[in-house]
């Protein structure tokens, strides 16, 4: 018997080989963390974590939520540092 067969006959999905892990969100989870990216730009991905397991008790990875923004054509934003000025800098800055 082959495995297909042996697969077909036991009415079973657990022996296929999978190329991915499990999906550790669900869609509704999804929507929540997309919904928090688009309204509030400055939010870190550590935040969203933090919220998605205080509200379903479910750890999420901050990895996991990057990945899933960038799935959807989202991404990270870092805010730009000013440079530090030198002295110089700053002496002609004020003339």
């Amino acid at each position: 018997m082959r495995i297909y067969d042996r697969w077909m006959h036991e009415g079973t999905m657990d022996r296929r080989g999978r190329s991915h892990p499990p999906q550790c969100t669900t869609s509704r989870e999804d929507r929540q963390i997309m919904r928090m990216a688009v309204t509030d730009r400055s939010v870190t991905s550590r935040t969203v974590t933090q919220h998605i397991e205080s509200v379903t008790h479910n750890s999420v990875s901050a990895r996991t939520i990057q990945r899933h923004l960038q799935q959807n054509g989202l991404s990270s934003r870092r805010p730009l540092l000013g440079l530090p000025l030198t002295q110089n800098h700053i002496r002609l800055r004020r003339r």
